[in-house]
Formats: structure tokens, C-alpha cells, sequence
């Protein structure tokens, strides 16, 4: 302290010693009083020094200040975006092009810029999702909402067609959705493969859709939310998943593939509706604006599950049920005509209605084709050996049996129900008689000279069709009886014929035998009738015996 004290204090002690006024008083101080004088002037010096450095830095700034060149707008605008404080940089931009004093071209490079560091954020974000871009978002949000409002004031101005015309950033929403939805769909994965292939690779891509992307697409959604910027990312959201499900439903798809899809879309927008799309909908339900294209493309898609469904009934039936070809079960047709709706019935009732309703319309077409089919082969030109005949009775047996099953599984309206029963009964009554036009030359060939031979030609006529009669599966059916008792009547009546044309022809001593081969003949023909009928009496064919007795 006390070499401090020499230092600072030294030179003015030694002056004021030199001048003789002064030195008797400073011998007078106490060493107390001097002591005290030390510290104040160490303050007062200090104090000096820190003010003169406050005064030098502020002066120098000043200087630095006073020597460098004024920024220019741009380049403060420019620092502005590159902040990505994207909001004040439309308001400096907007003062700036008010003054009228800068190239249309440089505001409309600054917008560009703008622009382009707008677009890398929202792409970095719906790529990263990164938390860093939520302030940067936010800052977009607010910049598309102040070029509305000044969109909307250059429309209201006196200038407005002018300012409306060649107002640079109009179009900014649109171009917001366009980058959100090339960058949503770069995320989908391609479906080229999925549906060139088999059931199991459009599976495979289901499931990456549901794992990956949609998941990746609901993270992004809170953060476009907290941005302000959630209405839109929902437009894009559908959009993008209506086109990759419009790119999946064009394909040519079998029913089982196009429920698959139908399926994974409509729990997809079950669940993702409260995130993605809007607050929860249904088809059946009135939806926003935003979901009308994802309806409209689930109604179209149902459409086309209802059409594959009546191909997949069509093809099956025209495999199983073919004219000549005999017929498995009326449990078969049933089930080809039921599948379809026990494959949607958890989806919806409404579906399965649908699915029925279309079934049963195709069975109905079905039929028509089938009797179209079963009319060309009765042609004179296309002869078929008589047990082949007998087919189209035995598959009429089925389809009647399989329809009354279909009447008590489906809700079958009373008209559709007419014509069914209609078409397959004409089939029959046709069926009856092509086959007995098919038979009736050689029963008049037979009996022609019956009554003259010897022989018994009507035996050797009716074995052949005995057998293929006995051996029709169907029998104890209320149409097997009904074409058994034709064939038998017009068998008789054809033997009537011939018996009166015979007698009148022959001698009395011809006559004795005729009565004899009549007796033969009922024999022969009750022997055919009453095994092929069993369960009837011989009460009808016994009336036959005493008619023909009686002539």
C-alpha cells in the first residue's frame, strides 16, 4: 500500500513541498488525514479511467458506424428470409414495392426467394418432421394468411383488376397443396407391382401402406396442426390417398382381390379419419368437401366389388351348371350363390344386401342364358342320344331345389322370386317337348308294324329308354313323376293309334292275336312305368288296361 501510495501520490507531494505556501500546512496533516486522501483519490482516478473507456468505445462504434455504407433494402429482406422469418419478410417486401422507387423485377426476385425458402421448409418438414421447423411453419401459416388479406384489400382497392392481375403472390395455397401432395405421394410406395402380380405381393403393399406411410402421415399431422397449416395437410392427405387408391381399384381384379382392397380402404379411413381425413365419417354419412373424392371412390369401388362378384357367380355357374353336363347338388348352386355375402357381412349389412341382391340378379340372368343355350341344342339338325335329353330335367330338379333354399337365405322380393320359377318350369315344359319329339318317329316306326310281327319291336324300343329313365337320380321329385306320366301318355296314345289303324287293317283270325299282344303290352308298359314311378299305384295304369281292353 504504501509503494501505491508513493507511486500515485510521489510527484505532487515533491510540488507542493516546493511552494512555500503550502508546506506549513501539509506538515500540520495527521497521517489519519492523509491516509483518508489516498483512497478518495485511487476512487476518483478509477472512476476517471472507466468513464474515458465508455467514452472511446462509443466513439469508435460511431465511427465504425459513421464509415460503413447504409445495407440495402434487398439485402435486409434477404437476411430476413434467410432467417426464415418468412412473415416479416412479406410485410418488408410489400412496404418496399408500395414505394414505387424498385424494379418490378427485383420484387418479383425477392417473392421468388421467398417462395423458394417457404417451399424447403414445409418439404424438410413433411420429409423429417423435424421440431426445429415448427417456428419457420408457423412463419408460413401467417405468410399464406397475409397474402389472402392482401389479396382480398387489392381486389377491394379502386385499382382492383389492375392489382388482382399483377399482384405477384396469388397463388400460393395452391402451390402449398401441389408441394405437399408430390411430397406425400413420394412416400407411397409404387403399386405398378402390387397389381401386376399376385394376391400376396397386393397384400405385402397393404401392409406398407398401413405400417409405414399412414403412420409416417399421422406424425406429420400434429406438426402441421401446431403450425396452423392442418386444414390443408388434409386436403393433400386425401388427394394423395385417393389417387393411390383410384390406381389400385383400375386394375382388373377378381372378387376376392377387389374385397381386399375395398376392405384395407375402408378401415384405413376408419381409422385415420380423425387425423387425416376429418372428423369421423362413414359412407353412409354426410362428409365435408374434403372426403367427397374418397367417398366417391369408395362408392365406385363397391360398384366394381358388386360387378366381380356377379362375374365370379356367372363363371361358376356356367362351370357347373351346362346343358348335357350333369348337375352336382342344389347345395353346390347354393353356395356358388351365397359366398359372396357370408365374404361381406362383417363389413356392413347395407354390403350385404348389395351383394346379395346382385347374386341372385345374375342367377336370374343366368337362367335366361342357360334356356337360350338348352333352345339351340333342340334342333333336328343336333340329334343326342335320349339320356342326354333327360339332363336338362335333372339340372331343372337342382335349380328349383337350390332357388327354394335361396327364398328362405336371402329376402327375395316377390317378382323376382315369379320369374325364377317362371323360367325354370318353361325349361322343363320345353325339355318334355324336344324329347319327345326326339322319340316320337321311332315310337311311330315301332308300332307301325306291331300289330303285324311277330315280334315285339315295342319291347326292344322300351328297354333302352327304361334304362336311361331308372337311371335319372332324381326320382320321387314332383317333375320326375310329371315327365314320366308324359312320356307315358304319349307313348299310349301313340299305341292307341297304331292299335285302331292295326285292327281295322287285319283279318279276324289276326284279331285274336292283336288282343293277345295288348295283354303283352301292358305288361311290358306297366313293367317300365310303375318301377320308374314306385311310390304311385297302378291305379292310373290299370284305368289304361281296361281302356285299352274296352277298344
Amino acid at each position: 500500500m504504501g509503494k501505491l501510495k508513493r507511486k500515485l501520490f510521489g510527484k505532487g507531494k515533491q510540488k507542493k513541498a516546493s511552494s512555500g505556501e503550502n508546506a506549513p500546512m501539509l506538515s500540520q496533516e495527521t497521517p489519519e488525514k492523509r491516509e483518508t486522501h489516498g483512497f478518495q483519490g485511487i476512487k476518483n482516478i478509477a472512476g476517471a479511467l472507466l468513464k474515458k473507456a465508455t467514452s472511446e468505445k462509443k466513439d469508435a462504434r460511431e465511427k465504425l458506424v459513421a464509415t460503413q455504407e447504409p445495407k440495402s433494402s434487398d439485402e435486409a429482406i434477404c437476411q430476413v428470409i434467410g432467417q426464415k422469418n418468412f412473415f416479416d419478410a412479406c410485410n418488408h417486401i410489400f412496404d418496399l414495392e408500395q414505394s414505387k422507387t424498385v424494379d418490378k423485377a427485383k420484387i418479383d426476385a425477392l417473392y421468388n426467394k421467398l417462395e423458394e425458402r417457404m417451399w424447403e421448409v414445409v418439404k424438410t418438414a413433411v420429409q423429417s418432421g423435424d421440431g426445429v421447423l415448427l417456428e419457420p411453419l408457423k412463419s408460413v401459416a401467417a405468410s399464406l394468411e397475409w397474402q389472402k388479406q392482401k389479396k382480398k384489400e387489392q381486389f377491394d382497392s379502386n385499382n382492383e383488376m389492375e392489382g388482382t392481375s399483377t399482384w405477384r403472390p396469388k397463388y400460393w395455397n395452391k402451390d402449398l397443396a401441389n408441394l405437399l401432395i408430390d411430397c406425400m405421394a413420394a412416400q407411397f410406395p409404387s403399386a405398378e407391382f402390387a397389381i401386376s402380380t399376385d394376391e400376396m405381393a397386393l397384400k405385402k403393399h397393404l401392409k406398407q401402406l398401413e405400417t409405414t406411410v399412414l403412420p409416417t402421415l399421422e406424425c406429420r399431422r400434429a406438426f402441421f396442426k401446431e403450425a396452423g397449416l392442418l386444414t390443408i395437410y388434409r386436403k393433400c392427405c386425401n388427394v394423395c390417398l385417393s389417387s393411390h387408391l383410384t390406381t389400385l381399384i383400375d386394375c382388373d381384379f377378381n372378387f376376392s382381390t377387389c374385397l381386399l382392397v375395398y376392405e384395407w380402404g375402408l378401415n384405413m379411413c376408419k381409422s385415420c379419419s380423425e387425423k387425416l381425413l376429418q372428423p369421423s365419417w362413414t359412407l353412409e354419412q354426410k362428409v365435408s368437401v374434403e372426403a367427397l373424392c374418397l367417398v366417391r371412390i369408395f362408392s365406385n369401388l363397391e360398384e366394381k366389388l358388386l360387378a366381380a362378384a356377379k362375374e365370379e357367380v356367372r363363371e361358376a355357374l356356367k362351370e357347373t351348371i351346362t346343358p348335357r353336363k350333369k348337375l352336382v347338388t342344389d347345395t353346390t348352386v347354393v353356395k356358388i350363390l351365397t359366398e359372396g355375402a357370408e365374404a361381406v357381412q362383417h363389413i356392413s349389412e347395407r354390403l350385404r344386401e348389395r351383394v346379395e341382391v346382385a347374386c341372385l340378379e345374375e342367377f336370374q340372368h343366368f337362367l335366361w342364358s342357360y334356356e337360350n343355350e338348352e333352345r339351340s341344342l333342340h334342333q333336328p339338325d343336333r340329334p343326342s342320344e335320349s339320356c342326354t335329353k333327360l339332363q336338362v330335367f335333372e339340372n331343372c330338379i337342382v335349380l328349383r331345389a337350390a332357388w327354394h333354399k335361396l327364398t328362405y337365405i336371402y329376402n327375395t322380393n316377390a317378382d323376382m322370386d315369379a320369374k325364377v320359377k317362371e323360367i325354370i318350369s318353361r325349361i322343363e315344359e320345353e325339355g318334355r317337348e324336344y324329347l319327345w319329339k326326339a322319340i316320337a318317329p321311332e315310337v311311330k316306326a315301332t308300332l307301325k308294324k306291331h300289330f303285324r310281327s311277330h315280334d315285339s319291336h315295342l319291347t326292344k324300343f322300351l328297354v333302352p329308354l327304361k334304362s336311361n329313365l331308372l337311371a335319372f337320380e332324381k326320382k320321387g321329385t314332383d317333375s320326375y313323376e310329371m315327365l314320366i306320366r308324359a312320356v307315358h301318355h304319349r307313348i299310349v296314345m301313340e299305341y292307341v293309334q297304331a292299335l285302331l289303324t292295326g285292327y281295322r287293317k287285319s283279318r279276324p283270325k289276326q284279331q285274336r292275336s292283336i288282343t293277345r299282344r295288348i295283354e303283352q303290352d301292358y305288361e311290358t308298359l306297366q313293367d317300365l312305368f310303375v318301377k320308374c314311378l314306385e311310390r304311385t299305384s297302378d291305379h292310373h295304369f290299370g284305368h289304361g288296361r281296361h281302356s285299352q281292353s274296352r277298344r
